[in-house]
């Protein structure tokens, strides 16, 4: 309960209460006879849901709690004798599990303490939770509170906007809430927490159209253009809908949700709430600057001066507001400015909303502008950093100066620009990812808190003009789909690229029958879709509907198909396909087969793929540790894998990079096998052989599976429990004191190298274990049986001994390196992974150790190898990162997320190895030329550290890209073309 110390007045309510319970117990009187067990999650799921519905909601009663911690009836002026206090709902024994739980539900602003939100512990995860939760009371009705709204005495409105706005008052006067990395949740929580009752617009016109849709499925369709397409013309279309289908009794909600619209578009909102808050601000410094905003926006004499005047007020007052120079701007005043920032805001939502429905007509030159001015916005709004900001800008004004671009030119920046909805998306991430993961366990809403807020933002305007100048530049360019075999060059129009296989399927009704290799064809947006293979929406769509935040998210490819194509996909039904979408627009819908394994890293899929390790090269005779250092790339699949063979050729080139570290040879683990399976039994080597040749006899591929699955435990359960003897101890704690000093060691990875990886059309990446930061002799040696018995996992049979001639011929190595404690790691690549332009590197980075290949938000650069000129691709955002425990194992910490994470130094050493190692390194490919390479490396005090080096052409992921960058390049006909700026976008010219 250690955790609950450090939560504020609303946690010592609670510990008050268990005090009294703990009293009560010792007294004889007992609640129950035995204490409850804690809540699985369906229980909290439930709970919640009954919680909407109660007359009292997460409350049981109403008392008063009072400043001592005493609570008493709620009688008049109850807590006077005891410091003052506060009355409202005391929560019900659910509420509390559930809080016990670290759900942080009905919470109370009234109850929280602002001391305990700035500071050197400034509670952040408490405020994220305070904040999704307010968000869900908006979203859905009101949330648990729904009926508690009306539980007289149980909320005081008062009360929370008083600590609403005492928080926010500490929050802004405190110098490390004044940094870039906070401002974004900083304005979120100006935006939620209720410290002037207003509420966004675009919030209340969704939610509405949320509500009447569910009363009335006709109005779906309307519902889905509002959320995803809206315009100023959507309340008329409303009332139309209203008058002609519309149901009766919903006829309020039809001229309310009209009424919104008509609020959101109106020019003059953001006029008189800057008006407002200069009254509030009469006679201090920040009066004449919300004036002067306010008259110059009502004298603007068009829309486009009035988003570029949002733009200029919207990036300025960032700045204003983050100037750590405190005198300058009273906390009150900074705290006007941020919301003064949100108006301004919701003005750009609605003018670029306008705009954007005019720009079929206007020149691209000036649909530029509008992007330009959008990403200001955006970055005064905290989704853009200044550095991602400084990056749109200057390409859209190498667009906007260029009298006729090249077609290929204009098409691959407008590509760079549409990368904003990713950035967006991940500054989001970074702050709630973690939260919105969490409480997911006990509400599905949860998830809609990241897609909607930036559904609120100027990010959808955007979006929608980007897309118009996208699809009017792929024409141009002559970008041809493909689908099933024939070409269309209409009809599908790409929204996320990717690639993948999968079965081709309708939609199901029920959420929960989604399949996580399904490409499923959907007719309009959800919002409780699950991880899928691919998506195929039907009709219009934008950039920012549910599914495409989705496939953003994770990773999943996404295609708006126009309906006339839709027969020639319903023959497919049920088929296994591919589908790939490439980062120039370009779609390929095709039947799945083998000829697809290369691609997608000879992925098994029928007997005919067979994996041949060198059986004749094998060394099974060597059993003395190896050290690190005397291993060359020419003993991969000999004695060692191709992890530690070209580890050790890095070692020799490049000494003071690589860490010590020493190798058990794959003869160690032969050995190994000469013992019985049992006592009186078999060698396991023999068993292991005989098992596998009496598996292959089974017909029945359920009852093959099954037995399989048995088997592979028995042998994962013999290894993982078998000593390997006082003779290997022996060799094993002398090897570890010659190469690290001491057999306790200060910490090493231990990670798998087996003779069956980076093979010809087979990686075998991440099949294997590896243990990292081990601490002790023991330790050591239960890590390397551990690794020893992980190429015997059903995963890794199936990919990879199910489809060997000899799959008893499967041997780890095993190789021990000194823990890095690596500030920064990543991969770099020798060549653009979108272009397959050798000229340029690719390099992804993150804080900590091992972020990038464990999947998480990384920095990710585009460096041109002679010049050392940069592309920013995407900023670090991970919210974690992971560090060497001191006792052994990792663990996770806080991340930074700076906006620059590797420094110009540390590009530069990388940018001189790549254009070094090719030239030392002795890998080969099948064409007798040095193959792009990919190179795992971590930064220590800005010193460069090396973990690995693999063929790019074996890495899987990179496989797929190639793939993409290699249709993208069959589409270059008409990249010679150019653009006129001057006219508006058009299919053809």
């Amino acid at each position: 309960m250690s955790w609950l110390l450090s939560q504020g007045r609303g946690t010592r309510r609670f510990l008050a209460a268990v005090t009294i319970g703990l009293l009560l117990t010792v007294h004889g009187v007992h609640a129950d006879s035995i204490a409850p067990s804690p809540p699985d999650p369906a229980q909290m799921r439930a709970w919640v849901d009954d919680m909407k519905d109660a007359p009292r909601g997460p409350f049981k009663r109403i008392r008063w709690f009072c400043e001592d911690g005493t609570i008493l009836p709620p009688e008049p002026y109850a807590c006077r004798p005891h410091g003052g206090g506060v009355q409202h709902g005391e929560w019900s024994d659910r509420t509390v599990a559930i809080r016990e739980q670290g759900f942080l539900i009905a919470t109370l602003l009234a109850d929280l303490d602002a001391t305990d939100h700035v500071g050197d512990d400034p509670h952040l995860d408490e405020l994220r939770q305070v904040l999704l939760e307010r968000f869900l009371i908006r979203f859905d009705d009101g949330w648990i509170f729904r009926k508690a709204r009306y539980y007289r005495g149980a909320i005081q409105i008062e009360d929370e906007q008083r600590k609403a706005r005492e928080i926010l008052l500490a929050m802004v006067n405190d110098p490390d809430w004044l940094r870039s990395e906070r401002y974004l949740l900083l304005r979120e929580a100006v935006r939620l927490l209720p410290v002037n009752g207003d509420e966004p617009a675009a919030t209340r016109v969704r939610e509405l159209s949320t509500r009447i849709a569910e009363e009335d499925p006709g109005f779906q369709d309307l519902r889905v253009k509002i959320h995803g397409m809206p315009d100023a013309g959507d309340a008329q279309r409303v009332r139309r809908y209203a008058r002609d289908r519309g149901e009766v009794e919903l006829a309020d909600s039809y001229r309310q949700l009209a009424d919104e619209l008509d609020v959101l578009y109106e020019p003059q909102t953001a006029i008189r709430r800057l008006e407002r808050l200069a009254d509030e601000s009469r006679g201090r410094p920040l009066e004449p600057i919300l004036r002067e905003a306010a008259e110059r926006l009502d004298r603007a004499r068009d829309l486009d001066t009035r988003l570029e005047l949002t733009a200029e007020y919207a990036t300025a007052w960032r700045e204003r507001v983050l100037d750590e120079d405190q005198d300058r701007l009273h906390p009150a005043d900074r705290l006007r400015l941020l919301q003064a920032g949100l108006a301004l805001e919701q003005e750009a939502y609605a003018v670029a909303s306008r705009l954007a429905e005019a720009s079929k007509e206007a020149d691209r030159r000036r649909q530029l502008v509008w992007l330009a001015d959008l990403a200001a916005v955006l970055h005064g709004s905290g989704f853009l950093s200044a550095r991602q900001q400084e990056q749109v800008t200057r390409r859209i004004d190498g667009l906007v100066n260029a009298d006729e671009p090249r077609t290929d030119t204009w098409t691959a920046e407008l590509r760079y620009l549409s990368r904003v909805s990713q950035w967006a998306q991940r500054s989001m991430g970074y702050h709630f990812d973690p939260t919105v993961e969490r409480w997911s366990i006990i509400t599905n809403l949860a998830t809609h808190y990241i897609p909607d807020r930036l559904r609120d933002s100027p990010l959808l305007p955007y979006t929608r003009v980007l897309d118009t100048l996208l699809e009017d530049a792929n024409a141009r360019l002559g970008i041809r789909h493909e689908l099933f075999g024939e070409e269309t060059a209409a009809g599908l129009r790409a929204l996320n690229p990717g690639l993948r296989r999968g079965v081709l399927l309708e939609a199901p009704d029920d959420p929960g029958d989604f399949r996580e290799d399904g490409i499923y064809l959907m007719a309009s947006t959800t919002p409780d879709l699950p991880p899928v293979a691919g998506i195929l929406t039907r009709g219009e769509g934008s950039s920012l509907s549910h599914v495409q935040l989705l496939a953003r998210n994770l990773g999943i490819p996404n295609v708006v198909v126009d309906d006339a194509l839709m027969p020639r996909l319903d023959t497919h039904l049920g088929e296994r396909v591919v589908l790939a979408v490439t980062p120039r627009g370009r779609v390929q819908l095709a039947a799945d087969g083998p000829e697809w394994d290369k691609v997608f890293g000879a992925e098994p899929r029928g007997e005919d793929v067979v994996i041949r390790p060198d059986l004749d090269k094998l060394d099974l005779d060597t059993t003395e540790m190896l050290p690190l250092a005397g291993l060359r790339a020419s003993d991969s699949g000999r004695r060692v894998g191709p992890k530690a063979a070209n580890l050790g050729e890095l070692a020799h080139f490049y000494p003071e990079r690589v860490s010590p570290g020493m190798v058990v040879p794959f003869g160690v683990f032969r050995e190994l096998l000469d013992r019985p399976i049992e006592a009186g039994g078999p060698a396991v080597f023999d068993w292991m052989r005989g098992e596998y040749d009496r598996l292959a006899t089974i017909e029945d591929s359920e009852r093959r599976r099954e037995e399989t699955r048995e088997m592979l435990g028995r042998l994962r359960e013999w290894i993982t429990t078998t000593s390997p003897g006082q003779a290997f101890r022996a060799q094993l704690r002398s090897a570890l004191e010659e190469r690290f000093g001491s057999s306790h060691t200060p910490g090493v990875f231990v990670r798998s190298d087996t003779n069956v990886e980076d093979l010809p059309g087979f990686t075998g990446a991440g099949l294997n274990r590896t243990v990292a930061n081990v601490v002790g002799f023991e330790s050591i040696v239960d890590a390397i049986r551990t690794v020893w018995a992980s190429p015997f996992t059903e995963r890794a049979h199936a990919w990879r001994q199910a489809h060997m001639p000899d799959p008893e011929h499967v041997y780890p190595a095993v190789l021990l390196q000194q823990t890095v404690p690596a500030e920064k790691s990543g991969v770099l690549v020798t060549t653009d992974m979108e272009t397959g332009d050798r000229d340029w590197l690719t390099i992804a980075a993150n804080e900590g150790v091992g972020g990038v290949v464990d999947g998480q938000s990384a920095e990710e650069l585009r460096v041109h190898r002679r010049s050392g000129k940069i592309h920013l691709l995407a900023q670090a955002t991970a919210p974690t990162r992971t560090e060497p425990a001191p006792d052994g194992g990792m663990r996770r910490v806080p991340a930074s997320a700076p906006e620059e994470l590797l420094t110009p130094s540390e590009i530069d050493q990388l940018r001189r190895l790549a254009n070094d190692v090719e030239a030392r390194f002795p890998l080969v490919a099948d064409n007798g030329t040095p193959p792009p390479v990919d190179i795992e490396f971590g930064f220590v005090d800005g010193r460069l550290a090396l973990f690995q080096i693999r063929p790019l052409v074996e890495n899987r992921q990179a496989r797929r890209n190639l793939h993409l960058a290699e249709l993208d390049r069959e589409g270059k006909s008409r990249a010679d073309g150019v653009i006129n700026p001057d006219r508006p976008p058009r299919p053809a010219e």
